[in-house]
C-alpha cells in the first residue's frame, strides 16, 4: 500500500494570488502599445517644444510636464482596459482567482508605479536628447517630479473608472472629460493669486526670473490627488477607510493650494526686481577685454555670447570702448552696471539650432557693433522701442559699424553688397552701405590703422574723419536738443 502525502494548505493564498496578478498586469502593460505609443508621443512633444531655444530648467520642466499629460492620457486608457478586462464581453472571468475583488483592485495598482517610471524615463530621455546642450537656470526637483506623479495619477484614475464602469467606451470618455476640466482651469482662473490657477497639474513657469515658487506645496497637492484617486478604489468594499482617506487627502490638497496662493508674490516691484536680477547677483566674467554678466545659474551661456561679440571686438582699435554684455530678466529699470559706461542687454532666451541660433547671434552682433560705435546707448528710454530708434544716415561711425558688421557675420560682406545688412534700431542710407563696401575693398591693415589713429574723431556724430579713405557722405546737422517726436515712425530722430 502506497501512501501519498498531500501538500500542506497554502497560507495567505489570496495575497499570493494578488502578487501574481500584480506581476501579470505589470508585464501586460509593459507590452501595451498604449504605453509605448504614449511615451513616444510625449517624448516627441517635449523635444519639439524645446527644439528652437536653448534649454533652461524652467522651460524644460514646463515642456516635460505638459508632455506628461499626454502620457497620462495613454496610461489612463491602458489602466481602464486592464481593470475592465474580466468584465468585458468575451473576456475570461477572474472570479475563480483565489482572492477578493479588493485584492484584485490592489493588484491592478501595479500599473501606477509602471506609469510613474515611464514618465521618469521620458523626462530623462528628453534631457539626453538635448546633449551637448544642458539646461541652465535654477534646478527645482519638485517640478520635475510632476512628470512622475501625473502619469501615475492617470493610470490610477483609469483603474478606478475601469472597476466601476467597465464599458469599453468609458475609458476614452473619461479622458475627454479630464481634458475638458484641465483646459477650463486656466480659463476660470483670475490670475496668479487664484486657487484655480494652482490646481492645474503642471505649475506655470516663473513670471519673473529668480522668483521663489512654492513648487513643494504643489507636489503635496498632486500627491494628495493621487492618494484620493487610489482610495476611491475601496469605495464599495472598505467605504469607511475610503471616505477617511479621501477626506484627509482633500484637506491636505486644500492646505497645500492655500500655501501656494499665499507664497506666490502678487506684485514684483522694482526693489524686488533689483534684488533678483540687479548688479549684486550677476555672475561676471571678462574675456578679451569684454565683461559678460549673466543672471544666477546662466553663466553657461557666456560662450554663446562670446561667439557673437568677439568677431566685432577683433576689429576694434585699442582705444575703442568695449561695451559690457548684461543679461536681464523680465524688466529693466535702466540701471547701468557702471554709470556712464556702455552696455548691451540680452534676455533669458537664446536660439538653439539652425536659423534660430543664427538669429540670436546676429542680433547680439548687431547690437554690439552699434553700441561699440556709440550709435546706441542703453538707458531708461529703451523701455520704448520706437523712442530708442534713431537715424545714423551720413554719419561716419555708421559706416564703421557696417564695416565691422560685414566682417563679423559669416555672410556680412555679401549682405552689405546686396543692401540687406541692417543695424537693428539704427537706420542708414544706401550711400552708407556703398561707403562701407568701398572700405572693405581696401587692405584691412590700412583701414584698421586709420581707425586706431582717428577713433575719437570718428565717434563724433558730426565729424567727417573718414574723408582721407574716400568716404564722401556728409552727416546731417545734429540738433542740440531733441525735437519732439513727429508721430511718424519712418522718420526717427538722429543718433547722437
Amino acid at each position: 500500500m502506497t501512501t501519498t502525502l498531500a501538500p500542506p494548505p497554502v497560507r495567505h493564498a489570496g495575497r499570493v494570488a494578488m502578487v501574481a496578478l500584480a506581476r501579470a498586469e505589470a508585464r501586460l502593460v509593459l507590452r501595451s502599445p498604449l504605453l509605448w505609443g504614449g511615451m513616444v508621443l510625449s517624448l516627441a512633444l517635449c523635444t519639439a517644444w524645446g527644439w528652437t531655444t536653448m534649454p533652461t530648467w524652467e522651460s524644460f520642466a514646463q515642456d516635460a510636464g505638459m508632455s506628461s499629460l499626454v502620457l497620462a492620457g495613454a496610461v489612463l486608457l491602458a489602466g481602464h482596459l486592464a481593470a475592465s478586462r474580466d468584465r468585458r464581453v468575451g473576456a475570461e472571468s477572474l472570479d475563480t482567482v483565489p482572492t477578493t475583488a479588493t485584492r484584485r483592485g490592489i493588484g491592478l495598482l501595479a500599473l501606477v508605479p509602471v506609469a510613474g517610471a515611464a514618465g521618469a524615463s521620458v523626462c530623462l530621455a528628453g534631457l539626453l536628447l538635448m546633449l551637448p546642450a544642458w539646461p541652465v537656470g535654477q534646478f527645482d526637483p519638485w517640478v520635475l517630479l510632476v512628470t512622475v506623479v501625473v502619469p501615475a495619477t492617470g493610470a490610477a484614475l483609469g483603474i478606478v473608472v475601469g472597476r466601476w464602469l467597465p464599458a469599453a467606451a468609458v475609458g476614452p470618455l473619461t479622458m475627454i472629460a479630464v481634458v475638458v476640466v484641465l483646459a477650463s482651469l486656466p480659463v476660470l482662473s483670475t490670475g496668479a493669486d487664484s486657487w484655480v490657477w494652482h490646481l492645474f497639474p503642471v505649475p506655470s513657469a516663473p513670471w519673473e526670473t529668480g522668483v521663489e515658487r512654492p513648487t513643494g506645496w504643489h507636489m503635496v497637492h498632486l500627491l494628495a490627488v493621487l492618494t484620493a484617486v487610489i482610495a476611491s478604489l475601496w469605495w464599495k468594499h472598505r467605504r469607511l477607510i475610503a471616505v477617511s482617506v479621501i477626506l484627509a487627502a482633500t484637506v491636505t490638497s486644500g492646505i497645500a493650494t492655500n500655501q501656494q496662493v499665499r507664497s506666490t508674490p502678487a506684485v514684483i516691484d522694482l526693489a524686488m526686481e533689483h534684488a533678483l536680477t540687479g548688479p549684486a547677483v550677476l555672475a561676471c566674467q571678462v574675456h578679451g577685454g569684454v565683461r559678460y554678466c549673466a543672471l544666477p545659474h546662466y553663466a553657461g551661456w557666456i560662450p554663446l555670447w562670446r561667439e557673437a561679440v568677439e568677431p566685432v571686438v577683433r576689429n576694434l582699435p585699442a582705444a575703442a570702448q568695449r561695451p559690457t554684455v548684461r543679461q536681464l530678466g523680465n524688466a529693466d529699470d535702466g540701471t547701468l552696471l557702471t554709470p556712464g559706461a556702455s552696455e548691451i542687454v540680452t534676455s533669458t532666451r537664446w536660439g538653439r539650432h539652425g536659423r534660430w541660433a543664427e538669429d540670436s547671434r546676429t542680433r547680439m552682433t548687431v547690437a554690439y557693433a552699434t553700441a561699440a560705435t556709440g550709435l546706441v546707448r542703453r538707458g531708461p528710454e529703451t523701455f520704448d522701442y520706437e523712442a530708442s530708434r534713431c537715424s545714423g544716415a551720413g554719419q561716419h561711425r555708421t559706416i564703421v559699424a557696417l564695416w565691422l558688421l560685414a566682417q563679423a557675420l559669416p555672410d556680412g560682406a555679401q549682405r552689405l553688397a546686396a543692401g540687406g545688412l541692417t543695424l537693428g534700431r539704427v537706420r542708414h542710407d544706401p550711400a552708407d552701405a556703398q561707403a562701407a563696401t568701398a572700405l572693405l575693398t581696401r587692405p584691412h591693415d590700412e583701414v584698421a590703422a586709420f581707425l586706431a589713429a582717428h577713433w575719437t574723431q570718428i565717434m563724433d556724430p558730426a565729424g567727417t574723419a573718414l574723408t582721407p579713405l574716400g568716404v564722401t557722405t556728409k552727416p546731417p546737422t545734429i540738433p542740440t536738443i531733441d525735437e519732439p517726436a513727429s508721430g511718424s515712425s519712418d522718420q526717427p530722430r538722429i543718433c547722437r
